[in-house]
Formats: structure tokens, C-alpha cells, sequence
């Protein structure tokens, strides 16, 4: 049995490194990380963080909260038909290739599939594989995908709630009354492995596995890359905090879809797992449109006295100094500031230091002092939002 099942899960990972969609995850996020790169050059002539960057948050911040779930999802014995599984890497794809990484959310992504199993009836194409494929949908088990998607859902959740706010990008906007304001923006993919089973394989269910029934007596291991997509833009509030509500509300949500489809395999009233995949669907846009902000003031915006941080460049001599994304600066080397040409007129008076005075989030001042070196950052790497002097379009 120990040797059946070491088999199976090495199939399984080659499964995972061979399928298309792994690869294509991979490419997106790259893609986005030039994209990124190009905008922050065209607001503030310098990148705050490099394209590989994208990539490594994309491969590493799912691996976790994949294999945890995968496990839960392993015990309770939810099985897929491999025809399942290609639709959704086909919804996924779509969806990366139109690059609407916003609704790249398992709520959407699993909307064909749901409808598929409920409704299609099996038809002949002429192409065997393709014809197996279609044959496999009417045989999902209902309540077992969408158990799988509230499992997704919470996953993502996660995602944005821990990893939304690492590293993201400041961005110049105009507010509703013409303005130059500052904001962030997510903009990224998250590669989620995995590990699923197939109703066909050499393994056996036991007296203690699997914890529920789907119909299957045999299993083998199959690991899927999941894509989920989150794109965001925060203007009116800090970055942490706006990631914090938004993945809170989405782990709710999950937990919901989760349960109410639990409860609908246990009790077989196929209906709850209907009823939950609809919640997933409305909840999520629900979720999309509350968290949009728009009619929010703005947080990032110019002032009369000191100038708000926007952003700070990795590496450069802010990064070292205890300065936080959102806080004031009000003096540089005792020169106060009305805009941004008095900063760099402030760090004048003295080329071999600075000393900034600034107010942090609960409006108290403090001093941040360092030496600065000859082969260090002109500008200290700090971002300030600033009228633009190129034309480009805003909104989100």
C-alpha cells in the first residue's frame, strides 16, 4: 500500500510539471512584471521593484496554503474526472489571455464547470480524447466540486489577506475633480499546487479513507496548478489595511461556500451545493464592487504642509531608515515642505546627511536621521505624488 502510494504522488507531481497551465502561470506573471515596470517608469522615471519579482511572489506564496487545503481535500476524498479538470485550465487560460486578472477568482473560474456537470449531456465529437473529456463532466460530483471551490476560495482569501500587500506598486491617478493623487495597485497571479484524485487509479478506499463518499472506490494522485488572479487598486487607505479587509471578507466567504455545500453531501440535498455555488458567484462580485473605493477620499495626496511617502525604493537609503509607506514628511534638514522641489532643495543643504522630521499614522513626530554616501540614491528613494508631465490614462 506504502509503495501505491509513494507511486501515485510521484505521478502526481510529474502530472503537475508537465501540465501547460504551470508554465503559462509562469509567463503571465512575467508578462505583468513588464508591465508594472513600464508604468512606474512612466510615473516616477525609475521601477520600484524588478520583474522577477512578480515571478517569485507567483511560484512561492501559494505553495503553503496549497498543500494544506490539498490535504483537507485529499482526507475528505473529493475526487475530479480528468475532463474537469481541463475545462477549468481551459477557463483559466482564457481568462489569462485576456488578461482579466480581476475575475481570474475560483468563483468565476468554476462557473462552466458547475454548469457543465449540472446540465450538459454527453455528445460525440469524432475525437475520442476529446469525446472521454466531455463524458467525464455529467459524472462530477456536484457537491464535491463546489466543496472543492469553497476550499479556493478561502485560498484565496488567504492570498490576499497575507501576500496582497507585499510588494506593491505606487501609481499616479487622477482623482473625480481632475487631480493628480497617489494610489496602489495589485496587479498579480498566484500559482496554488494542488492535490487532487482522480476517480480512477490502483489506490483502494479504506475503512478510515476516504472521510467521505463521492461514489469512487479507486483513486490515483493528481496535482493541478491552480491559477488565482488578483487585481486591485487602493487610493483612499493604506495598502495593508485595504488587503487586510478585502481577503478577510473573501475567507468568509469561503467558509460558506464551504460549509453549505458540506452540509449538502451530507445531507444529499444536491440543491445546498447549487444554493452555495450561487453565493460563491453573487458573493464575489459583491466583494469586487464594495472594495472598489472610487467614491473614497483620497489618502495619497498633496498637502500644504509635508508631503505624503508613496513609495519606497528597495535598496536606496529610505529603505534604511525606518520610514513607512503613508507617513509625512514634514521638514528635511529643517526645510519645510509645500512640494516635492523642496525636498530635494532640503537634501542640498547637506550632501553628507539628512535628518527628516515625520509624522507617522497616529500623528506624532518623529526624527529619522542617516549619513548619506556619494554612490547612494540622489533622492533618497522616496516616491511623491507629483503632477505628471506626460498624459496617460487612470482609472482602474
Amino acid at each position: 500500500m506504502a509503495e501505491l502510494l509513494l507511486t501515485s504522488l510521484l505521478k502526481g507531481i510529474v502530472s503537475f510539471l508537465i501540465n501547460p497551465l504551470f508554465y503559462l502561470i509562469i509567463i503571465a506573471a512575467f508578462w505583468l512584471g513588464i508591465q508594472r515596470v513600464k508604468r512606474e517608469r512612466l510615473d516616477f522615471h525609475t521601477r520600484v521593484y524588478g520583474v522577477l519579482d512578480d515571478v517569485f511572489i507567483t511560484m512561492t506564496a501559494g505553495l503553503g496554503i496549497g498543500l494544506v487545503l490539498s490535504a483537507f481535500s485529499v482526507a475528505l476524498g473529493i475526487t475530479l474526472p480528468f475532463g474537469t479538470i481541463v475545462l477549468l485550465s481551459l477557463c483559466t487560460i482564457l481568462l489569462l489571455a485576456i488578461q482579466q486578472i480581476r475575475f481570474l477568482s475560483p468563483a468565476f473560474i468554476f462557473i462552466l464547470p458547475i454548469v457543465a456537470a449540472i446540465f450538459l449531456q454527453p455528445f460525440n465529437t469524432g475525437i475520442e480524447l476529446l469525446d472521454k473529456w466531455v463524458a467525464d463532466l455529467p459524472e462530477t460530483s456536484i457537491s464535491g466540486l463546489i466543496i472543492l471551490l469553497g476550499f479556493l476560495i478561502i485560498a484565496e482569501g488567504f492570498l490576499v489577506w497575507t501576500n496582497g500587500k507585499v510588494k506593491t506598486s505606487p501609481k499616479l491617478i487622477h482623482s473625480k475633480r481632475g487631480k493628480v493623487v497617489g494610489a496602489h495597485e495589485v496587479r498579480r497571479v498566484w500559482l496554488l499546487p494542488f492535490f487532487l484524485l482522480l476517480p480512477v487509479g490502483n489506490l483502494t478506499a479504506t475503512d478510515w479513507w476516504p472521510l467521505l463518499s463521492f461514489g469512487n472506490e479507486t483513486f490515483a494522485f493528481i496535482a493541478v496548478p491552480f491559477g488565482i488572479g488578483f487585481q486591485k487598486l487602493v487610493h483612499h487607505t493604506l495598502p495593508a489595511e485595504a488587503m487586510r479587509l478585502n481577503g478577510l471578507h473573501l475567507v468568509v466567504l469561503g467558509v460558506i461556500v464551504f460549509g453549505t455545500s458540506l452540509a449538502g453531501h451530507l445531507t444529499g440535498m444536491q440543491w445546498l451545493a447549487v444554493t452555495a455555488a450561487i453565493v460563491a458567484i453573487v458573493g464575489r462580485l459583491a466583494i469586487l464592487i464594495y472594495h472598489r473605493g472610487m467614491n473614497k477620499p483620497a489618502y495619497f495626496k498633496e498637502q500644504n504642509e509635508g508631503l505624503v511617502i508613496l513609495g519606497i525604493i528597495p535598496g536606496s537609503p529610505a529603505s534604511k531608515m525606518n520610514l513607512k509607506v503613508g507617513e509625512v514628511v514634514q521638514k528635511v534638514n529643517g526645510q519645510l515642505l509645500h512640494e516635492e522641489s523642496d525636498f530635494y532643495q532640503g537634501l542640498q543643504r547637506n550632501a553628507a546627511f539628512c535628518k527628516l522630521e515625520v509624522l507617522d499614522y497616529n500623528g506624532e513626530v518623529r526624527f529619522e536621521q542617516r549619513a548619506l554616501y556619494h554612490n547612494e540614491h540622489h533622492e533618497l528613494g522616496l516616491l511623491f505624488v507629483h503632477a505628471r508631465k506626460h498624459k496617460r490614462a487612470s482609472g482602474q
